[in-house]
């Protein structure tokens, strides 16, 4: 997928739409949060991330059963869905480009540092004993 197929981040002001590592959403009060954290690049010491805010859209809706009529609710603005919309397809991108063997190496190379810190612990306190 090329960079144009995301003109709702382009909007947002991401110019490189692959660089996106991960999204989170949230309601705040009247808004929902997204917030996008992008790869972080050799020499970063703190990944960047980019917060955007996108204001509730209010719906009064008819209630057949009960003793009020009408009830007040929110719901997510269309601009926001279509948002999450255009992530949710470049992660599920990334992940499938990704292929089984580099995720199986990242796996071992994680596991060997922990057997690592585990038997140097593990040998600190033989040694305090």
């Amino acid at each position: 997928m090329s960079a144009e197929k995301f003109p709702i981040l382009k909007e947002m002001g991401i110019d490189d739409p692959y660089d996106i590592e991960r999204y989170t959403a949230r309601i705040e009060g009247e808004s929902d949060v997204l917030k996008i954290y992008f790869h972080r690049h050799q020499g970063d010491w703190v990944t960047k991330s980019k917060k955007f805010k996108f204001k509730r859209t209010h719906k009064t809706l008819r209630v057949n059963e009960g003793r009020v009529p009408y009830i007040d609710t929110t719901e997510s603005s269309p601009y926001f869905l279509h948002a999450v919309d255009e992530l949710d397809k470049l992660v599920a991108e990334e992940r499938n480009t990704q292929s089984r063997k580099e995720r199986l190496l990242e796996e071992m190379s994680h596991l060997e540092k922990v057997v690592e810190r585990k038997l140097a612990d593990m040998r600190r306190q033989i040694e305090e004993l």
